[in-house]
């Protein structure tokens, strides 16, 4: 579920430089100091699941946990393990501050073990490959917190998604701060929420050995600080559930309870995830007291700044004109009123939706292809219209007899595909590129996802069939050090016993 504000309006005269500044900054660390951390942190994986490392620590680490008053009966046999379960437990092994100490400390395996030697060598090589990556080094690190991390890991992020995402809401959220209150009041409570955020996850999680990284902390403070400065003013917010969004108006103070609410019950429920949940509370603590005192403060400039912001929705009637015109089959006037939607909005998926489905009538027309590709390129990005961009290819792909897609659309389909149980499909698109451009970048990935598609599907001759032809065909890579890997586990369909 996904609610954030979308009111204000942005001229010369407001221009929220403190919220691009802070932008630029968070981008401009990524892409100079942690383009490589995806790789780096791979390889670094990669190591110490390959290495014979994992088998030498984890073993101990069962032993160690086994040996306490809580032993936990699922981690019996490091062999038996799945690879859930293993990483699950490489989690835990992290995660146990004493045992880690321990470790490094030489308690775990002495100098009088024999697998010290080989041990102390790969723990090494691991180790500093873990010192490359950049998130590693000034993330925060609640188990060995520096003062200076406090700070450092609001400006990082975990991968590209993970910025973009953030970057999105931070511009959202912090241009109606500015706008409302001010550079300076934005840029202090971006970083004092965020510091905020990183002290209740440091108190929450003092010995875990898992590094914070990213800025939603501090988004999530602008967000507190936002509600209670707008109080009970009605704000107009946009929300998403799954595949449904829409507008509503309401005070924006009330959000402010669903927002901790929603963090509260994820933070008891995901098992599984890796979203820090604590800092955003922490930040959204924070914020509301800063916005507290931003209320009292800057009273007068938010009402100035509501004032020229009741302007009305032009997106909604566009659309509502449009299918009028289409119901009334005057699909030029249709299309004409959509293309004004795509204008104001570019990332539109229902007028993209609706305008593809205008010219799929006349699948021969330049533009049917031109919306066909815009609308995947937005679909295939977010997992949740994964279904929707299945259809839109399907129907695509039947309507025209040449098809007009990028390679890498092509490649992200076969992404979609496979994740959606549809390994047989993907399969016959990854084998017009392994026949007309096998060297393209991404083939290995998308062979990777096919593979699981077969392994989801229980098709196991096809799974591993991939797997080897990875291995043929792009030896070295890191997807053949993970498909080999799997090669070296017994071929089992999911839920198959271990």
């Amino acid at each position: 579920m996904i609610i954030v504000p979308v009111t204000g309006k942005i001229s010369r005269r407001n221009l929220p430089l403190v919220t691009i500044g802070l932008i630029l900054i968070n981008c401009l660390v990524y892409f100079i100091f942690q383009l490589n951390d995806d790789r780096r942190s791979h390889e670094a994986i990669t190591f110490y699941f390959t290495s014979g490392l994992s088998e030498i620590e984890m073993s101990r680490f069962i032993e160690y946990r086994n040996s306490a008053s809580e032993a936990n009966s699922e981690w019996q046999d490091l062999d038996k393990l799945s690879d859930e379960e293993l990483w699950s437990l490489f989690l835990s092994m992290r995660g146990d501050t004493e045992f880690i100490e321990k470790l490094r400390s030489e308690q775990i395996i002495t100098p009088q073990d024999s697998e010290y030697s080989a041990w102390s060598q790969l723990r090494n090589e691991y180790e500093y490959l873990e010192s490359k990556i950049t998130s590693a080094n000034y993330g925060l690190t609640p188990a060995e917190a520096k003062p200076l991390t406090f700070f450092t890991y609001m400006f990082l992020h975990g991968g590209f998604q993970h910025l973009l995402g953030n970057m999105v809401f931070l511009w959202l959220v912090g241009c109606m701060i500015e706008m409302g209150s001010g550079r300076i009041f934005c840029g202090v409570t971006y970083v004092l929420t965020g510091l905020g955020a990183a002290i209740l996850y440091w108190l929450m999680n003092p010995n875990s050995s898992i590094y914070l990284v990213g800025a939603s902390g501090s988004i999530a403070g602008l967000m507190g600080a936002f509600c209670v400065l707008y109080g009970r003013k009605k704000i107009k917010f946009f929300y998403s559930l799954g595949f449904y969004f829409n507008y509503f108006r309401a005070p924006a103070i009330i959000i402010l309870p669903v927002w901790i609410a929603k963090e509260i019950y994820f933070l008891y429920t995901d098992d599984i995830g890796n979203v820090a949940y604590e800092a955003h509370l922490g930040g959204l603590i924070s914020g509301a007291v800063l916005g507290l005192i931003g209320f009292v403060l800057f009273r007068n400039m938010i009402a100035d700044m509501l004032q020229t912001d009741e302007q009305v929705d032009e997106i909604s009637p566009l659309i509502e004109k449009a299918l009028e015109r289409v119901s009334q089959l005057d699909m030029e006037a249709g299309s004409r009123l959509l293309e004004q939607v795509l204008t104001k909005n570019p990332g539109h998926i229902a007028a993209m939706t609706h305008l593809f489905n205008i010219h799929k009538n006349s699948p021969q027309d330049p533009r049917f292809h031109e919306i066909t590709r815009q609308l995947l390129n937005r679909l295939t990005i977010d997992s949740t219209q994964h279904k929707q961009a299945g259809r839109i290819f399907e129907q695509y792909t039947k309507l025209t007899s040449r098809p007009c897609l990028s390679s890498d659309q092509y490649l992200r389909m076969i992404s979609v595909l496979s994740g959606l149980g549809y390994p047989e499909k993907a399969e016959r698109i990854m084998a017009m590129f392994l026949r007309q451009k096998p060297n393209l970048p991404g083939i290995p990935q998308a062979l990777l996802k096919l593979a699981d598609g077969f392994r989801q599907k229980g098709i196991m001759t096809k799974y591993q069939r991939c797997l080897i032809l990875i291995g043929k065909k792009y030896p070295d890579s890191a997807e053949d050090q993970i498909a080999r890997k799997h090669l070296q586990k017994p071929a089992q369909a999911p839920g198959a016993p271990a």
